[in-house]
């Protein structure tokens, strides 16, 4: 079985939010405070309950706030996660859980309820909690069923030298070994019971206590000098004679103490000249990547004894942390695989190149505007919302850098490059009545590299809010008109795109015409631009117009050296005008003042 979806109410950024889920790997995506950690929270405090070692509670603190309505107090949390029955074993195990559609009684799902009623009792504020399974609330569930869920938490903020050093509190290498439950000795498969394992140790132990070996003779030396003391300090007949024995009675014990190091020299050689780096002295990505193998194999090991439980997950907070972009990928790339083998696993990140590795069917994108936060999940949508070319597409466009557009406050999309060089700073020093730094406002520009813009209107401009993306964005495109037509087929077609949170804008020609011919100055400073970049050509040397210029920039090269240089040039200028199809791109893109003061309070 697996999560397919999950329901949080009133907890933390969350007032309320739904979240569709993949069988095998989901990729949390979002700006920072979007929520990705609170999701990772929530489902650590339902797949943990029951649970003899939780290390996670509902505070007070976690009851969702609306910081446009102080007088609204929320005082209930409420969490419910419903899996996908894959197999008969999974309905007799939680058939507790089970919730039936009252429309179609053969579909059934197992679905766990979770709720937090904040209370008064007197002074002493606390909270109330509620379980229940299927669909009716009070319905009692067996917390033997429990058992059978199973996470492994792998936070942001890995200590790996404390966790995989010996004899350490949670040491996650001596976790991994008393799992096992077999072993491989030659060709052979030993079943690793507790029977055997405590036999291990005894033998082990019985080296301590052989007369054949020195170490029972150290003990009893050690022991005797301790005693001589205290004979000689205690009063007579009355002083605590003390006895000694090795720890490593048990299996347990034993494997608390086993040590990860790296050999240094790499080519074989004598065990006795060997050399080690210790776990301190690694990096932090080459740690992180250690830790990490370590609680995967304990995991794995889970996954693959069918004795053990029924559903296991993995929640893993920012993998990309200390890791360089290829170790990110081949990372990434391994987890993926892990899947085949029964796992579930949630990865938040905020790293492009983990979403630009991802199946877009995988990734649940959260967008915080105001003081809402909403999810989008690309799985939501059918084969006539998003078609498969679409999907395909976007998969092949999505690199490291235009990923970004998943974690922007907003988008522009345009289709060259001299657009992608020069808008940052039109809007930031030159747009008026206000100026609008993008960058500040977490907009991100994006050079589709043509006019392909159907594969990314349709994740804005759906009619169903939950199926489009919940920032804004904005296509600046040509017109590109001919002695016949106002503007192109094209450009008719994508002005027919516009709706909801999609706004397209023309120019009435193409960018770099429209720039030169929106003012005086306008001409007057591209001139000298382009003149520079050719002091040579005789038909530039006066004041030449749009269609000499356009003549010139027919190469994509010079259309991006062109922008370069005219934007190093606005950078020393005190006046230039925009245009106002991009004016009105970048204001329908920008959120207003008013929505920018109220995330800043929030934040």
């Amino acid at each position: 079985m697996y999560i397919k979806q999950f329901k949080i109410k009133n907890f933390r950024v969350f007032d309320e939010i739904s979240i569709l889920f993949n069988k095998g790997i989901n990729i949390i995506i979002g700006e920072n405070n979007s929520g990705k950690t609170a999701i990772i929270d929530a489902l650590r405090i339902c797949l943990g309950y029951g649970k003899p070692d939780t290390n996670i509670y509902i505070q007070e603190s976690d009851l969702h706030l609306n910081p446009s309505d102080p007088n609204k107090c929320n005082t209930e949390i409420q969490f419910d996660l419903v899996f996908e029955i894959e197999t008969e074993i999974e309905r007799h195990c939680f058939y507790d859980f089970i919730s039936q559609d009252p429309k179609y009684p053969e579909f059934q799902t197992i679905q766990f309820h979770l709720k937090y009623s904040l209370e008064e009792n007197g002074r002493r504020r606390f909270f109330k909690r509620s379980v229940w399974g299927g669909d009716n609330e009070g319905q009692q569930i067996p917390y033997e069923a429990l058992q059978e869920i199973f996470y492994t938490y792998l936070g942001p903020l890995r200590d790996a030298v404390s966790g995989l050093k010996p004899y350490s509190y949670n040491n996650k290498t001596a976790q991994l070994f008393n799992k096992l439950t077999k072993y491989r000795k030659g060709d052979d498969t030993i079943n690793l019971s507790d029977e055997i394992k405590k036999s291990l140790a005894e033998n082990l132990y019985s080296v301590f206590e052989s007369d054949e070996y020195d170490w029972k003779h150290i003990l009893c030396e050690g022991k005797s000098k301790v005693n001589d003391h205290l004979n000689g300090t205690g009063i007579l007949n009355k002083f605590p004679q003390i006895e000694m024995n090795y720890v490593g009675r048990k299996f347990s014990d034993v494997v608390r103490g086993i040590e990860i190091r790296r050999p240094i020299y790499t080519e074989p050689v004598e065990p006795r000249l060997q050399k080690y780096f210790e776990i301190y002295q690694n990096g932090l990505g080459e740690n992180n990547l250690i830790f990490s193998s370590v609680v995967l194999g304990d995991l794995m090991n889970r996954c693959e004894d069918s004795e053990l439980e029924i559903y296991n997950a993995l929640l893993l907070e920012e993998p990309e942390a200390h890791l360089h972009p290829q170790y990110q990928n081949t990372f990434f790339e391994y987890l993926s695989t892990l899947t085949n083998r029964g796992l579930q696993i949630f990865i938040t990140s905020h790293s492009p190149t983990i979403t630009a590795k991802s199946d877009i069917d995988n990734v649940k994108v959260l967008q915080r505007q105001g003081s809402s936060v909403k999810a989008f999940c690309f799985n939501i949508l059918s084969e006539t919302d998003y078609t498969n070319s679409n999907r395909k597409y976007l998969r092949k466009f999505l690199d490291t850098t235009k990923s970004q557009m998943f974690f922007a406050n907003g988008t522009i999309l345009v289709e060259g490059i001299a657009e992608a060089i020069l808008l940052p700073i039109l809007s930031r020093k030159f747009l008026k009545p206000r100026k609008i730094d993008l960058e500040k406002n977490g907009v991100e520009i994006v050079n589709i590299g043509g006019v392909a813009f159907e594969h990314f209107a349709k994740l804005y401009n759906h009619d169903d809010e939950n199926k489009r993306l919940f920032s804004k964005c904005a296509i600046i495109t040509d017109s590109d008109p001919t002695a016949d037509k106002a503007m192109s087929d094209r450009a008719v077609i994508a002005q027919g795109l516009k709706k909801n949170h999609l706004e397209v804008t023309l120019a009435t020609n193409t960018f770099e015409h429209d720039l030169f011919e929106t003012s005086d100055i306008n001409r007057s400073i591209m001139r000298t631009v382009y003149r520079s970049m050719h002091p040579n050509t005789q038909d530039l040397q006066g004041d030449f117009n749009v269609e000499v210029l356009m003549q010139k920039l027919k190469s994509n090269k010079d259309k991006a050296e062109f922008a370069l240089q005219l934007n190093d040039r606005l950078m020393r200028e005190d006046s230039f005008d925009v245009p106002p199809y991009i004016k009105a791109a970048i204001e329908f893109v920008v959120p207003t003042r008013e929505i920018s003061q109220e995330m800043a309070i929030e934040v």
